[in-house]
């Protein structure tokens, strides 16, 4: 009689226990935690920072996404050349909607500076280490260098949480 209240209190444990995981598995937090005000911080690509980005700021709520982004150090340009002003008065942004799942965030792109890209989803790897760090990984499409050889550029995206 023991041996069979034993079995069935530990059969009534697991079954409990077994509840309570499946229950916290549908309340986990999503592993990349974008909502928020980021500022870029650097860009890498293909391992080499990248020393022609701007300044960005992009704003993620808890559905839709907005990026600005404006030249560094504008105020600097000799403004001689065509080049010098179209640096000097550009700015760019975009924005759209957005859904994370695990490491993954997809941008549904509504307004883009290309527009060969509007209504595009761009998929890109996503990891937030700690609150205040975002990583945004993603891949460019294949493309033919000046050498005329086929490749595919990856970018790293530091954000630093502003709010």
């Amino acid at each position: 009689m023991t041996r069979i209240l034993l079995a069935a209190a530990a059969i009534i444990v697991l079954a409990i226990s077994g509840a309570v995981a499946a229950s916290n598995e549908g309340s986990a937090a999503p592993a990349c935690r974008v909502q928020g005000v980021w500022r870029a911080e650097r860009v890498v690509t293909n391992g080499k920072v990248d020393s022609t980005s701007g300044q960005e700021r992009k704003i993620m709520t808890k559905n839709h996404f907005m990026w600005v982004q404006q030249e560094s150090r504008r105020d600097t340009l000799p403004l001689k050349t065509l080049r010098d002003s179209v640096r000097a008065l550009s700015d760019a942004g975009g924005y759209g909607t957005y859904t994370v799942s695990g490491s993954t965030v997809t941008e549904h792109i509504e307004v883009f500076p290309l527009p060969s890209w509007i209504g595009r989803d761009f998929k890109a790897t996503c990891s937030t280490p700690d609150n205040n760090h975002w990583l945004h990984t993603w891949y460019s499409d294949f493309y033919n260098d000046s050498s005329g050889h086929s490749r595919r550029d990856t970018t790293v995206e530091h954000y630093v949480r502003v709010e």
